[in-house]
Order: C-alpha cells, then sequence, then structure tokens
C-alpha cells in the first residue's frame, strides 16, 4: 500500500488510500503597504554606575541591625535609638543622591523631573530630621 500525503499535487488518487480533506490552495491577504518596516524603540531605563539606592537599602538595614544589636542585647536602648537614628540619616542622604542623579539623569532625557525632586526632597528632609534625633539623644546619652 502506497501512502501519500493529501496536500500533495497527485489529483489522481488511489481507491484505496484515505483522503482526510480537501487540497485546497490557501491565501494571504496583507494589509498595509508591502515591505513597510515597523521598529519598536524601548524606552530608556536609568541605570546608574553606582546605584546609590541599593547602598541606602544595605546602611539602612545596618542600621536596623546596629538597633537590635545594642539594643537588645547590650539593653542600651537610647544609644541604639540615636546610632540606628545616625545610621538611618546616612541612608536617606544616600537615597537623596540616588533620586539626584536620576533628576539629572530625567533632565537629559527630556522627562518630566516632578517625581525624582518631591523624592530628594522628601529623603533629604526627612534625613535631616534623623540627624537631629541621633544628635539630641546621642548628647544625652553621653551626658552633655
Amino acid at each position: 500500500m502506497e501512502t501519500t500525503a493529501p496536500w500533495s499535487s497527485d489529483e489522481k488518487q488511489p481507491q484505496n488510500q484515505v483522503v482526510v480533506g480537501t487540497p485546497k490552495s490557501q491565501q494571504q491577504v496583507l494589509t498595509g503597504q508591502v515591505g513597510q518596516q515597523v521598529l519598536y524603540v524601548p524606552n530608556p531605563k536609568f541605570k546608574p554606575d553606582t546605584n546609590f539606592r541599593h547602598i541606602s537599602y544595605i546602611v539602612m538595614t545596618v542600621g536596623i541591625g546596629v538597633y537590635v544589636l545594642v539594643g537588645f542585647f547590650l539593653f542600651q536602648e537610647d544609644l541604639a535609638c540615636g546610632l540606628c537614628s545616625f545610621i538611618w540619616a546616612i541612608g536617606l542622604m544616600l537615597d537623596a543622591a540616588y533620586y539626584n542623579s536620576k533628576a539629572t539623569w530625567q533632565s537629559e532625557q527630556g522627562q518630566s523631573t516632578t517625581k525624582s525632586i518631591f523624592g530628594l526632597l522628601g529623603n533629604a528632609i526627612f534625613g535631616f530630621i534623623c540627624l537631629a534625633i541621633a544628635f539630641f539623644i546621642l548628647l544625652d546619652t553621653i551626658g552633655f
């Protein structure tokens, strides 16, 4: 028994062969202009060489670790709170540096810098608040 594909061009089929469907030519319909290419240009992403945001997260995690170590294991909660506030102030300033570099990059790209400026100002304000809290707590702890 000889078998051939049902879509073969041979119209004469032997009697003992089963054909599934009927061979039809398919036409492809194209819309638009032929030869036109579409290019998708992705939006550029902000990827700084030194990512101050990652560094600030590490610094803030260290601040929490210092608070846990000094506060719970050495039972010096005032000192722990002062050190943690000081370390968090450093972390917030690093995050403000990230927002500063992002705002500069956005202005070079012609994008809006509103969110980056608000982030920068918010981090700077909270950083100075944490620095003031740390200053007063540490001064009180050491006896001034």
